[in-house]
């Protein structure tokens, strides 16, 4: 069995008996008697010698017997005992939200004694879920998310072809993370019991719903931001909603409500005048009665840089790939990218572009050495397809040479773990050889210069050493080359998978970040992954060293303060690689700046910046319990929804659920008779007790 079940085993087995053995078996009794017969003769045997005719007869023909190698039948017999899954609502909405005369802690107490009574005749498997999947039931109600699919999906991953007797759901039906719990849901085919939890009927709230911007904005220009407000049973109240930063309040409005449920989206326009990671605080000011304020604030952060980074996609013709990249592109607000077919470029296009991306070029029809002259300085991407001219292309640069005859492949992009010049996460790295394998040109490839390889092809399940995709650096100046088209496919597959397309993008934005980024000289870097980050959402710090040779090391140790609020947060960086890194885990939500310190020989150095972790008030947002989901999970396989007064009789309605019952499998396996260890000890017995007897005789 694949798991260890609380079972009754029972093991028989059974001699396979054929013809030929029966006759095999008669033959080695005869022979095991005419063996005894040349050591004690019958016409002379004694009560004595009766019993050393017998051992030595018996003996003889047990291994005579077992030279045939017959098969044993074993057949083990095994009940496996209904697993029941208890899966508790953790989130912050469970306690925020409650209907009249509901008590969370008496609810909490019933709930555990349920978990008491079903032990006694059921394997249990308690949990709790909200951000994340926790076992056992200690619930808090204080996850800031819930995700309810998520409990779905853990039992059908870490249950699989288990006797799940039915999975008991206590929750109010509010989601803000996942998918729709009822498809996953349909995969599991036991029956579900929702306890409904929370209280449907809306209560008097008034709460800022969304802050709808842009992260990065530019210096010295305005930006819009747009505030969403909502407000529940609260007709004819008055609110103002401010907007204030480190410099004070820089927006204010009056707020009417003039119905029970008011909903405006209020824009706002404010002005960037300071360069770095700027603060803003939306507060709505509360009335009588509400049942949360806590939803009345939100804060953003906004990164205020100088100046946005040009592209240029240069292409021998229309093709998706293009599309797909510029997608990619455009959700960072840091790019400004165009695309231009090289028969409409004109110079001025170029103009002052950071990265130059040349898609399938140099072509049959389109020499491109123009455009690389002028092109000189800049970094310079080339995107290989079935229209690139492979001989012309492996002379325009020193990267790469390709020698080919115009044969093309699908190949699997494979990862290399040494690549050190940027980061992927490790969703992507996992993702991106799941994806679709691009048309790459089939020969043979020569790197030229130092080059570091990002992606190497795959061919079916066969690694190469061929890149995809590789970079290199001539002085200032940056070269790289994607050695494939079918980016486009990539976004489309990461979307089917994940429903999103981050792997692909994070590719494409950390390969633009790369190529547009002016050489960092300074010997130690620190760097978060990311400049903002989630509330319980854990902390990475990569760090870099270099010596007097610009060679990375990680030999002497790194320390890094975190600063908050007048705390201090001291850690020790992981060496990784010849890297380091730090997993800071979760912390408090607020603005950070960090000092890292080390020293190499007697030189120390220091590096000092800032991040910010951003609230979650998710769960504040949404209150109103959705007992209708409930109901859905627990039809889908006759199951029931029950209210929190009556979580008591769910051990009854189990017990008498003809579907949920103890299940009886057998195992059958076939051995040798060899290697059983009884026959073994069997044989020794009979030639033990022999010798005993005859020892004892005198007879030896």
């Amino acid at each position: 069995m694949a798991y260890l079940r609380s079972v009754d085993m029972l093991f028989l087995f059974q001699l396979q008996f054929t013809t030929a053995t029966f006759f095999w078996m008669l033959f080695c009794i005869l022979l095991g008697i005419a063996y005894a017969c040349l050591l004690y003769r019958p016409g002379k045997l004694n009560p004595q010698n009766k019993i050393l005719f017998a051992l030595r007869s018996v003996a003889v023909a047990i291994i005579a017997f077992l030279l045939v190698a017959p098969a044993i039948r074993f057949i083990g017999k095994s009940t496996e005992k209904p697993l029941i899954i208890l899966a508790q609502d953790n989130s912050a909405s469970i306690s925020i939200s409650r209907p009249a005369g509901f008590n969370l802690n008496g609810y909490t107490g019933q709930f555990k004694a349920l978990e008491q009574e079903l032990s006694k005749e059921y394997e249990l498997k308690p949990l709790t879920f909200g951000a994340a999947i926790k076992p056992g039931l200690n619930p808090g109600y204080k996850e800031p998310l819930s995700d309810i699919n998520s409990v779905f999906k853990y039992i059908n991953e870490q249950y699989p072809n288990r006797n799940i007797g039915a999975v008991v759901l206590a929750s109010d039906g509010i989601y803000n993370q996942g998918g729709n719990p009822e498809y996953e849901a349909q995969n599991l085919k036991s029956p579900i019991y929702t306890i409904a939890l929370g209280d449907t009927i809306p209560k008097r709230d008034l709460l800022i719903a969304n802050v709808n911007y842009n992260n990065i904005v530019y210096l010295d220009n305005d930006f819009q931001i747009e505030i969403s407000v909502e407000a529940f049973q609260s007709r004819g109240a008055a609110s103002r909603l401010t907007v204030s930063n480190a410099s004070g309040t820089v927006f204010s409005k009056g707020v009417a409500v003039n119905s029970n449920e008011y909903r405006i989206n209020i824009p706002v326009t404010l002005s960037a005048r300071r360069k770095g990671i700027q603060r803003f605080t939306v507060n709505l000011s509360p009335v009588s009665g509400e049942l949360s304020t806590q939803n009345n604030t939100q804060t953003f952060f906004v990164e205020v840089i100088d100046g946005k980074n040009k592209i240029l996609i240069l292409a021998n013709s229309p093709h998706p790939d293009i599309t797909a990249i510029k997608q990619s592109v455009e959700l960072n607000k840091n790019y400004e990218i165009k695309s231009v077919l090289i028969s409409d470029y004109k110079s001025s296009d170029l103009g002052d572009a950071g990265l130059l991306i040349l898609h399938q070029l140099p072509s049959s029809g389109n020499d491109i050495r123009s455009v690389l002259q002028q092109a000189a300085t800049k970094p310079i991407w080339f995107i290989l397809g079935a229209q690139t001219n492979l001989q012309a292309f492996s002379q325009v640069q020193d990267l790469l040479t390709i020698n080919s005859a115009g044969a093309s492949e699908e190949v699997i992009a494979k990862v290399n773990p040494s690549f050190y010049d940027f980061t992927l996460s490790d969703q992507t790295r996992i993702s991106l050889p799941d994806f679709a394998p691009l048309i790459a040109p089939f020969g043979n490839y020569a790197v030229k210069n130092q080059a570091s390889v990002l992606l190497s092809q795959q061919i079916g399940k066969i690694a190469t050493d061929r890149p995809l995709l590789l970079f290199s650096k001539s002085g200032e100046k940056k070269t790289a080359v994607l050695a494939g088209e079918g980016v486009w496919r990539w976004r489309l597959e990461d979307f089917k998978e994940n429903g999103n397309h981050l792997a692909t993008n994070e590719l494409l934005s950390k390969v633009m970040q790369f190529m547009v980024s002016k050489d960092d000289k300074r010997k130690f870097r620190v760097y978060p992954s990311k400049n903002t980050f989630d509330e319980y959402e854990h902390i990475i710090l990569n760090a870099e060293l270099y010596n007097e040779n610009y060679e990375l090391v990680n030999s002497p140790d790194v320390s890094v303060a975190l600063k908050h609020d007048n705390k201090t947060y001291p850690f020790l960086f992981s060496k990784t690689g010849s890297g380091y890194i730090l997993d800071a885990g979760v912390l408090p939500a607020g603005e950070y700046s960090y000092s890292a310190s080390t020293q190499l020989g007697k030189i120390k150095h220091t590096a000092t910046g800032q991040f910010v972790i951003i609230q979650q008030q998710t769960e504040y947002r949404q209150t109103t319990a959705n007992h209708q989901l409930l109901y859905n999970l627990s039809a889908l396989n006759e199951g029931e929804l029950v209210y929190p007064s009556n979580v008591k009789s769910l051990a009854d309605k189990i017990r008498k659920n003809e579907l949920i019952k103890t299940i009886s499998y057998e195992d059958r396996k076939y051995e040798e008779l060899i290697s059983l260890k009884l026959v073994f000890f069997l044989i020794l017995a009979l030639l033990s007790a022999e010798w005993f007897i005859r020892k004892r005789s005198g007879e030896v």
